[in-house]
């Protein structure tokens, strides 16, 4: 986790115990659940059916950096954004740490390097939507394997839970605990994306994502800075992001 990324930590608190404040009050597609006495948000999504993308610069090739960016160039185009949220880790410079692949084209490149951090927790993951609408979360080694061609894909680690298993290296006892967000895929390809309202481990993100969510493969996407966005929401918290996911409907 990056130092900058430190440095927001109280005013992610606050803003997300907004959100905490807020969870008898529906947001629009979002739900509220609660596992081992914690509260989660999660935004599901029908791949299929919805337009769900993953977005870094605009067509002039700024930095979004943010959802009211985000927005802004989605409205630019004659759309509407109905849901964001942060799409992985990434550098001080908002290039992504890992693969990033936009509308079938490839603008990072798959990192299977060995490093430290949370990204570098192997086995780490790749999710992706590949040309047949079909969503997947899988080990980054086995990416390169997938026969249909990727539409969508962003790279992040660890692999909360794989093959239905949670990640060996995580401890039910740890007390290492932070606002995680992830995205899982269940059995019927629908999407999940969830989100904790207060701080937890991973091991209960991961246990959430495998009991309570139903996803035999589940992705983490990042700590202390992630946030979901729904439409009418104001982003109080000075968010910075690399990659952004954005549910996309025509005006």
């Amino acid at each position: 986790m990056k130092f900058h990324r430190v440095i927001l930590l109280a005013a992610v608190w606050c803003g997300l115990t907004m959100l905490a404040a807020r969870a008898d009050d529906p947001q629009p597609g979002l739900q509220t659940f609660t596992f081992r006495g914690e509260s989660f948000l999660v935004r599901p999504v029908d791949p299929q059916k919805e337009d769900l993308r993953l977005f870094w610069k605009d067509d002039q090739g700024n930095l979004l950096h943010d959802f009211a960016g985000l927005e802004k160039a989605v409205n630019a185009q004659g759309e509407r954004l109905l849901f964001a949220a942060n799409a992985g880790m990434f550098e001080t410079d908002s290039r992504p740490v890992g693969l990033l692949v936009q509308n079938g084209n490839e603008v990072s490149p798959l990192n299977l390097k060995e490093g430290a951090g949370n990204f570098y927790m192997k086995p780490n993951g790749v999710f992706v939507i590949n040309q047949k609408h079909e969503a997947r979360v899988v080990e980054s080694g086995d990416y390169v394997t997938l026969l249909t061609p990727p539409l969508w894909a962003t790279q992040s680690g660890p692999l909360l839970v794989h093959g239905g298993d949670i990640h060996p290296d995580f401890n039910p006892e740890s007390k290492n605990v932070a606002i995680r967000s992830g995205v899982g895929v269940r059995q019927d390809g629908t999407v999940v994306f969830a989100i904790s309202h207060l701080q937890v481990s991973l091991y209960t993100f991961a246990a959430l994502y495998r009991e309570r969510l139903k996803c035999p493969n589940a992705l983490y996407l990042d700590g202390t800075i992630s946030a979901f966005h729904v439409p009418g929401d104001k982003d109080t918290v000075p968010h910075s992001f690399g990659p952004m996911f954005g549910l996309v409907e025509k005006k």
